[in-house]
C-alpha cells in the first residue's frame, strides 16, 4: 500500500533549522541599517555650522516688505496703486520681480546680488545670473555651513561690454562670487533671453569681491570614517582567515 503523493501532502514545511538560518541574517541587516541611519543623523547634527563669510552690510531695504502678486488682467490703475507703495530708494529683489513682473517692466531699478554659475559672453556683453537669496547676501555659500535658508533665487542680468570684464570667478559650492550692485532697466519679457525676466544693466559696482570659503574639518565624520575602515579591514581579515581554515 503506497502512501499519499507529494501533491496530497501539500507544500513542504520549512524546518526550524532553516528558519534560523534565514532569520539571523535578516535581523543582522535590519540592525546594521538602523545603526547606519542613526549614525548618519548624528553626524549631520554634529556638522560644523560656521559661515566663514561676512554678510553684506549697508544694503538699501527692498522696494516692498512683502512681494505683491498681480495678474495679466490687472489694469493700469491697479498697477499705479501698487507702484505708489514702493519705497523711493528701495532695491529690487527677485521675489518682487517674479511675483509681479508687470509692476516694474521698463522701469529703472537697483538690484543687488551675487554673481553665480557662469559668465556667458556674447557679442556686445555677457549674461550672468545674479542671486539675491540669503546664501548670497547673509549666510554665505552652501557647503562650509549647514544653515538652510530656503531656495536659491535670482535674476538674469545683461552686462554690456565694459561691465563684465573685471568680474571675479562666479559663486558656487564653497565659493561666494562678486556681490554686485547693478542699476538698469527691468524687462518682463526680454526677447534676447527667449522672453525671460531680466535686468539690462547700465552700471555695476562690486560691493564684495569673490572669495573662497574653506569648509571646516568635520572631526566626527573623520572619526566615523576611520572606525568604519578599521571594521571593514577586520572583517576582511576574519573572512580570509576563515576561508583558509576551510581550505585545509
Amino acid at each position: 500500500m503506497t502512501g499519499p503523493s507529494a501533491e496530497e501532502q501539500g507544500p513542504e514545511r520549512v524546518r526550524p533549522r532553516d528558519r534560523r538560518r534565514v532569520r539571523w541574517p535578516l535581523l543582522a541587516v535590519v540592525v546594521v541599517l538602523g545603526l547606519l541611519l542613526t549614525l548618519t543623523t548624528q553626524l549631520e547634527r554634529a556638522a560644523p555650522t560656521g559661515t566663514g563669510v561676512a554678510p553684506v552690510e549697508g544694503l538699501a531695504p527692498p522696494l516692498l516688505d512683502t512681494p505683491v502678486r498681480c495678474t495679466r488682467t490687472d489694469d493700469a490703475r491697479r498697477l499705479a496703486e501698487l507702484r505708489a507703495g514702493l519705497r523711493p530708494d528701495g532695491r529690487l529683489t527677485s521675489a518682487i520681480a517674479t511675483a509681479c513682473p508687470r509692476l516694474l517692466d521698463g522701469v529703472d531699478v537697483v538690484y543687488v546680488g551675487e554673481v553665480v554659475g557662469d559668465v556667458l559672453r556674447r557679442d556686445g556683453g555677457a549674461w550672468v545670473q545674479v542671486n539675491d537669496d540669503p546664501y548670497a547676501l547673509t549666510v554665505g555659500p552652501f557647503g562650509p555651513h549647514r544653515q538652510r535658508e530656503g531656495f536659491s533665487a535670482g535674476l538674469a542680468v545683461w552686462l554690456p561690454d565694459g561691465l563684465h570684464e573685471g568680474l571675479g570667478p562666479p559663486g558656487r559650492y564653497g565659493r561666494r562670487g562678486d556681490v554686485v550692485r547693478v542699476t538698469g532697466v527691468l524687462r518682463r519679457a526680454d526677447p534676447d533671453d527667449a522672453g525671460g525676466l531680466t535686468v539690462r544693466a547700465d552700471t555695476l559696482e562690486v560691493l564684495a569681491s569673490a572669495t573662497t570659503v574653506d569648509e571646516p574639518l568635520h572631526r566626527p565624520l573623520v572619526a566615523a570614517a576611520g572606525t568604519a575602515a578599521l571594521v571593514a579591514l577586520a572583517a576582511w581579515g576574519w573572512a580570509r582567515g576563515r576561508a583558509r581554515r576551510r581550505a585545509r
